[in-house]
């Protein structure tokens, strides 16, 4: 036999194909011929009768020739473990058979299809899940599994959750896993629906069965989703896992989980460095979430640390978190370090406490210093309900506090507070001035911003034991307060005032040029002080009660001032008129007469007191106009009208000065008209020549009214000579 024929080799070939092909025709014969489609019904549908579980078939079981023989099986449904309640509905399962264990009668399924799945998994109120027992070894078959791979298409999931009342759908899922015996691919990808939100997902993963041991090297999973509030949403993880399918316990290695999305746009991670779970828990000894938030011109930044974490089906649990939390918009920040133990209920109803916060907040507003605060106190909440309540109590920059405060909603909160401060001192904040710089209240021409009223939407209530701003001083403050982007509302205001009380109402409308309205009743008030620290004008003491109606414009303390109008009237008790003595005058005469000829400055140590004086003034763009003042004492009494104007910081106003005739009888009861005129710390007075002229045209007539005018008021208290 010649080994290097040719014609050999193709006669063994032809030969050894031919005896194949009888082979593999007789292996499908045997199979289709040894096939019992009732024998196979009868089998599966016993083969969950230990578990209380049916299992029917009412569709056909049929064998399939090509890639390789197999059934398949239509319309399987599964029972619960009552053995009426629907657990699982499968249209189409196609199982094929491999070939080899074939030929000795063996029935191994090597790959699985399964098409149109409907399964409902429920977590019961012990933590049990539904299809525990179908996870457990079950007596030998005729089949045995050694899957090359595993397609399921079409899967629907409903997943109910008796602990929490979550309901999950998982629609149009699909799974595809080749090469289960070696290095296996698998991906997955579906949509989620929760809560009325749609979610789409996707896994792909490389991992090798060992056993019961699967080792997934690197996973990468993807869940994208949108919503009104937060725009597109996205949520990728990746790490590695190690599955054991006997005991059905997880672990975990540098697993990462981000978070992005658009509206507003926001980006958060998530890393865990070991952890190891189960079907009841999830544990991992640390853990760290940061990121960041960008809404309109508002940054958030944040950072966590958790220490001992735990997740079961009661919620989230960590022994301790470390949080960093910063807010910035523009040149504002505001800075938060939180130390507190972590609870989540139910994933939801969030619980810190006990609770220690420190803030740091920084802005050009307060370009001496910063406001720093150290508080304690704890923090409750429910996610689901987007609200947060915090209450603390402790120490804002050497002063105490303490606040309540309530957030509704997350992207746009609305706040409810309430907020007691023992001293708030604000010019430790605003630009440091030497004593020969300072300046009143209104005097101030430093622009202030309203910007940060963008990112305000509170109500509550505010009280301050003591206020200070320039030189003004105000005690005892209590309102309610209403802030919005648009506007700044404390109602309900009562404070103790420079030794009096006030109450009425302020608000700030944040127009194009911001407009302050101002409502208030004073009581018991002193003056001098409070004119001196609002206005730089001290020539006036006294105690009594009055009311304001104001409103002004303007973007600096200043150009309020210059844009007053409204109303204000008020009535003094035993005080006096600085600067000038009426009373000393009088008794003067004719001296004074023929010093008043000329402007006479007037004196700090001089006074005119009074028992009682009223005035109401009419302010327009910052002139204060008055025809109706009345002072009376025991001596003298006066009227006076005139002008106040604030933003020159002059004063011209008439007096019209009457001696008491029981005082003064040899005056007989002349009235002497002064003007005061000129800047109000250093006003001068004279002679109101114009008064006594009035109606005089020629000036012939009028040198003549002056000189009887004076001669009256000088003869008229001289003493009479004797006759000779």
């Amino acid at each position: 036999m010649n080994w290097n024929s040719g014609r050999l080799w193709l006669k063994i070939s032809v030969y050894t194909l031919l005896t194949l092909g009888i082979l593999f025709v007789a292996i499908l014969t045997l199979f289709f011929t040894r096939f019992d489609a009732d024998s196979a019904r009868r089998n599966l549908e016993r083969s969950l009768a230990d578990s209380g579980r049916t299992l029917s078939i009412g569709g056909t079981i049929s064998p399939m020739l090509l890639p390789s023989p197999g059934l398949a099986i239509s319309e399987v449904r599964v029972s619960e473990q009552d053995g009426k309640t629907p657990f699982a509905h499968v249209a189409q399962i196609e199982a094929r058979l491999a070939w080899l264990p074939l030929l000795f009668g063996r029935l191994e399924i090597t790959h699985v299809a399964l098409h149109d799945a409907q399964l409902t998994v429920v977590r019961q109120t012990d933590g049990s899940l539904n299809f525990a027992d179908l996870l457990r070894s079950r007596p030998s078959s005729k089949f045995m599994f050694n899957l090359d791979s595993l397609a399921i298409n079409g899967t629907r999931l409903e997943y109910q959750d008796r602990v929490n009342g979550q309901l999950l759908k998982l629609e149009d899922a699909s799974l595809l896993a080749d090469e289960l015996r070696a290095n296996a691919q698998m991906a997955f990808g579906g949509r989620l629906q929760s809560g009325g939100r749609l979610v789409n997902l996707s896994l792909t993963a490389p991992f090798t069965r060992n056993d019961d041991q699967i080792d997934i090297p690197q996973f990468s999973a993807i869940a994208i989703s949108s919503s009104e509030e937060l725009g597109e949403i996205r949520a990728n993880a990746s790490g590695k896992l190690q599955l054991n399918l006997a005991t059905l316990l997880a672990q975990g290695e540098a697993l990462k989980v981000a978070i992005d999305t658009t509206k507003p746009s926001s980006h958060s991670e998530i890393l865990i460095p070991t952890v190891s779970a189960s079907l009841s828990e999830l544990s991992t000894p640390a853990a760290s979430l940061s990121g960041n938030i960008s809404y309109q011109r508002t940054q958030y930044r944040f950072s966590s640390r958790l220490a001992q974490l735990q997740l079961n089906q009661n919620g989230l649990f960590a022994a301790s978190s470390n949080n960093d939390f910063s807010w910035s918009v523009g040149p504002h920040s505001l800075n938060m370090v939180v130390q507190a133990p972590l609870k989540l209920a139910q994933f939801s109803l969030l619980s810190m406490s006990p609770l220690t916060l420190s803030a740091h907040l920084k802005t050009p507003e307060l370009p001496r210093g910063q406001l720093r605060a150290t508080l304690q106190g704890a923090l409750e909440g429910d996610l689901a309900d987007s609200r947060l309540n915090l209450r603390v109590s402790g120490e804002l920059d050497g002063a105490k506090l303490a606040s309540t405060i309530t957030q509704y909603g997350f992207v746009a909160p609305r706040h409810e507070a309430t907020l007691s401060i023992g001293k708030l001192d604000l010019n430790r904040y605003l630009p440091e001035q030497k004593a020969e710089q300072a300046v009143a209240l209104f005097q101030n021409d430093k622009p202030f911003r309203l910007d940060w009223m963008d990112f305000i939407n509170v109500q509550g209530k505010l009280a301050i034991g003591e206020l200070a701003v320039g030189n003004f001083r105000v005690n005892g403050i209590n309102a309610d307060v209403t802030g919005t982007p648009q506007q700044l509302q404390l109602d309900n205001l009562t404070a103790d005032i420079y030794e009096g009380h006030l109450t009425g109402r302020a608000t700030l409308f944040r127009e194009r040029i911001p407009r302050l309205t101002l409502q208030q009743e004073l009581t018991g008030m002193q003056i001098r002080p409070l004119m001196l620290d609002l206005f730089a004008f001290s020539r006036i003491e006294g105690s009594g009660n009055g009311w304001v109606q104001l409103e002004a414009k303007g973007q600096s303390l200043q150009a309020l001032r210059n844009t007053l109008n409204g109303q204000v009237a008020a009535r003094l008790e035993r005080g006096a008129l600085t600067g000038i003595d009426l009373v000393a005058a009088l008794r003067d005469l004719p001296g004074e007469s023929e010093r008043w000829n000329g402007p006479v400055s007037t004196a700090p140590d001089q006074k005119t007191t009074f028992s009682a004086l009223s005035a109401q003034f009419e302010l327009q763009d910052g002139v204060a106009r008055n025809q109706d003042m009345k002072l009376a004492s025991s001596l003298v009494n006066v009227r006076g009208s005139g002008k106040f104007d604030l933003t020159q910081s002059i004063i011209d106003y008439t007096l019209d000065v009457q001696a008491n005739p029981s005082a003064f009888a040899r005056l007989g009861g002349i009235s002497i008209p002064l003007k005061i005129t000129g800047p109000l710390q250093q006003p001068v007075y004279s002679l109101d020549f114009n008064a006594m002229v009035k109606g005089k045209k020629t000036e012939g007539e009028k040198q003549q009214v002056l000189k009887q005018e004076l001669g009256k008021q000088i003869t008229s208290i001289l003493p009479v000579k004797p006759s000779p």
